[in-house]
């Protein structure tokens, strides 16, 4: 049970990710392009929202929104290819941990013949480039503002 637990917590650490810009949309709309709306990223995959959050920074004056913009992107791209190693792995017995889930590597959209464990040391791992794209959008997270808050 432990380890769909931890299959979980990359689950839900990317959701909580890509909610985190989808839900500042609103509060950010009038410093950001008009093609960065929810009901057109919403219904997008990871990559996809990256890609549109990358592509709108270039749109996106220097300073506060832009440097949380590339951040989020970043980030994401970073989840997606987490998440991705995750669902796109198979089942198969681990020498040492049971039934685990092995990944063949992919780049740029080809395998290279080489395979990993989605292990204890793979989320050991994701788990912590997670937590370092998370604290790197909430670093650059533009404040929200009194009014805000209020209504929050």
């Amino acid at each position: 049970m432990d380890y769909l637990a931890r299959i979980g917590e990359i689950a839900y650490s990317v959701s909580y990710l890509e909610w985190t810009i989808l839900g500042d949309l609103h509060r950010l709309a009038d410093q950001l392009p008009d093609g960065l709306a929810l009901s057109r990223l919403e219904p997008m995959m990871t990559s996809q929202i990256a890609s549109a959050v990358k592509n709108a920074s270039k749109e996106v004056a220097e300073g506060p929104v832009k440097d949380y913009l590339v951040a989020v992107y970043r980030g994401l791209f970073v989840a997606a290819d987490l998440r991705s190693d995750v669902l796109h792995a198979r089942p198969a017995t681990h020498s040492n941990q049971g039934q685990r889930l092995n990944r063949a590597e992919v780049r740029d959209r080809r395998t290279t013949g080489k395979r990993f464990w989605i292990d204890d040391e793979w989320f050991d791992s994701a788990i912590s480039e997670l937590n370092e794209q998370l604290l790197a959008v909430s670093r650059t997270r533009p404040p929200f503002t009194a009014a805000e808050e209020v209504r929050g």
